[in-house]
């Protein structure tokens, strides 16, 4: 049976039973619950924020009526219905797979695509903001240009969907899994400890509390009902907030006001009208639209070696269709599978967890509760519980790669973490004219952390590539993997901040300051550059058949780990889940006892879904 057969229900009636039947709420799905809902608040409640900056820029700032009315609206209903449809389909998937190989699957945790949030916000809106000259014309362009853009980022997920089981079996595991641990050091751990450092008193005692929770395993609670280690984080931040001010009662007072029926504003028309004026923003969306594809895909290898594998083209294809979707209703933040999978099967979540937390989202976001939200819950409370997301995929990264890639998964962090400082450099404090006060390095420095900052996750997939290959003495691999670099260079999707050649053999404006442009990373030397290491590793592979100080190479024993994308869905998952857990920390519940003893399906049997 083919996967689109998989997919295609006998009938509705049998497809809601199915669904309804599978249904469950464990202990481990309150858990996640809590950890995803809180996940995704913390991205969106940062990415409003931003949005909401702008009504501090003097003359030329957006009015609060206007930015009420797009924030809670617009946006915030738009994520709503996208949180909605994603969980109940990814919560269907779920319960689809854990019928057909007869255990059970934890569904794949849904919601908004951090860094093409923060992407959207800072290099389109903040971008058409400032050329429009400001005010509520200004912020209105921009955010329609965003919706724009964000449609895009859809349909280029779904264009890589189609070629997603291609892409496993060419890309080593490595390039998949360490770009995404490089989102969960940066954004998911830097960016939101920060928050927490600059309020010591909360901040700290609730980046303790993640520890004492999932790694030490302490929880309160009375006899054996322990609330879940997220809640106890949020209850001992949000108390210390209170107790020492940094939340304001005032705040609170007007968000009260915002509690109100605001509904979903079918927003295709307005998008469509600006539709032309994304074209000067190309070389910002389409690093971000394959970005996101990245993103989903490195998110189903973590599940897979999580021991869920789940179908590739099909989640790819939905989080395209889900950003799409996003857009038809007034959102420019784009969805995806979300980084944290293991974690979430880890303590032992099934289903509920995913369909309670899109239910959640969908009633609040059409009332105004997230503004009430946003008064009450102080970010450097929400930070600590999103790092242990980040600790969790780079603790999955080096546990799953061979010790001797480390250095090329240190090297793949570089992107992100630059990424993130460019970003924080852009939210740095205003003059009093309006222009940003900085303080950034100039000359070759600061440029190399704009020449990684382009397309990062791209960056760190490609070079991983490069550097496993190299590490092992593949050398026909690591040539194709520069000759493919250098395509992505040539076509400035990577390194440059406009996609095409409009500055492939000049400076851009970022490169020159009064004293000068610098002259030495144009687009056209990124492109030679790996034409140059091409041709070095053609030649170096020509020589080892020659040279016998050049050892032979070494076989990747993580290279064929997904070429059977299924068998792990046919094995003795007792045996598998017992030897993936034991290294667990003491605060994770091990839920391996709840696996079926019997082995499961043959590979045969389910090597028709891996085909599709």
């Amino acid at each position: 049976m083919s996967e689109s057969e998989e997919q295609a229900p006998r009938s509705s009636g049998n497809c809601l039973k199915t669904f309804c039947s599978g249904l469950t709420m464990t202990g481990g799905d309150m858990g996640s619950l809590s950890q995803l809902f809180f996940d995704n608040l913390s991205t969106l409640l940062g990415a409003l924020f931003a949005i909401q900056d702008l009504t501090n820029f003097g003359p030329n700032a957006v009015s609060k009526g206007v930015m009420d009315e797009y924030v809670w609206g617009r946006i915030v209903p738009g994520v709503g219905i996208t949180l909605l449809i994603g969980n109940i389909y990814y919560s269907w998937q779920a319960v689809r797979l854990t019928n057909k190989y007869g255990r059970p699957y934890t569904a794949q945790p849904y919601g908004l695509n951090t860094p093409a949030a923060f992407a959207f916000v800072f290099n389109i809106i903040y971008a058409v903001f400032f050329a429009e000259g400001g005010g509520d014309a200004g912020f209105i362009k921009g955010y329609k240009v965003a919706l724009v853009a964000n449609f895009i980022t859809g349909l280029i997920s779904i264009l890589f969907g189609c070629f997603g089981p291609l892409i496993l079996k060419v890309v080593p595991p490595a390039a998949l899994l360490v770009p995404i641990a490089g989102i969960g050091f940066a954004f998911l751990g830097i960016e939101q400890v920060s928050y927490s450092i600059a309020a010591p008193i909360v901040g700290y005692s609730a980046i303790m509390w993640v520890f004492l929770g999932w790694y030490a395993g302490v929880r309160i609670g009375v006899g054996k009902y322990r609330i879940p280690e997220a809640l106890q984080v949020i209850l001992v931040g949000v108390i210390l907030g209170w107790a020492t001010g940094l939340n304001d009662p005032e705040d609170t007072k007007q968000a009260a006001e915002l509690v109100k029926w605001w509904g979903p504003v079918w927003s295709a028309g307005d998008m469509f009208g600006d539709f032309g004026m994304v074209k000067d923003y190309l070389g910002i969306v389409i690093p971000i639209g394959i970005s996101a594809a990245a993103t989903t895909l490195m998110c189903l290898v973590s599940a897979k070696e999580a021991g869920d594998p789940f179908p590739v083209r099909e989640t790819m294809i939905i989080d395209g269709i889900g950003t799409c979707i996003a857009s038809f209703f007034g959102s420019p933040f784009g969805t995806v599978v979300y980084i944290g999978h293991p974690a979430h099967k880890a303590s032992g979540a099934k289903v509920g967890y995913s369909l309670v937390n899109g239910i959640i989202y969908f009633i609040m976001s059409f009332f105004g509760i997230l503004a009430l939200i946003q008064s009450l819950v102080n970010q450097a409370t929400i930070g600590p519980i999103v790092l242990f997301v980040g600790l969790m995929v780079n603790q999955e990264a080096l546990d799953f790669i061979p010790s001797r890639h480390y250095p090329a998964y240190v090297i793949g962090l570089f992107p992100s973490v630059y990424d993130w400082v460019t970003n924080v450099s852009g939210r740095a404090p205003l003059t009093d004219d309006g222009t940003f006060n900085t303080n950034t390095p100039g000359g070759a420095g600061w440029i190399g952390v704009l020449g990684w900052k382009r397309g990062a996750l791209l960056v760190s997939m490609l070079w991983v590539a490069m550097l496993v290959n190299v590490i092992d003495r593949q050398w026909k691999v690591a040539t194709i993997w520069a000759l493919i670099t250098a395509m992505f260079a040539l076509f400035g999707i990577i390194h440059v901040p406009e996609a095409g050649f409009d500055n492939f053999d000049d400076a851009f404006w970022e490169q020159c300051t009064s004293n000068g442009c610098w002259e030495f990373g144009y687009q056209w030397m990124y492109f030679v550059s790996y034409i140059i290491l091409t041709a070095t590793f053609a030649l170096v592979g020509f020589a080892s058949k020659l040279d016998s100080t050049i050892e032979d190479p070494i076989d990747d024993e993580t290279r064929h780990a997904f070429d059977d994308w299924f068998s792990e869905a046919s094995m003795d998952t007792t045996v598998h889940r017992k030897k993936d857990m034991k290294d667990l920390p003491p605060g994770v519940e091990k839920v391996a006892s709840d696996e079926p003893d019997e082995k499961l399906p043959s590979d045969t049997e389910n090597g028709d879904e891996a085909q599709a």
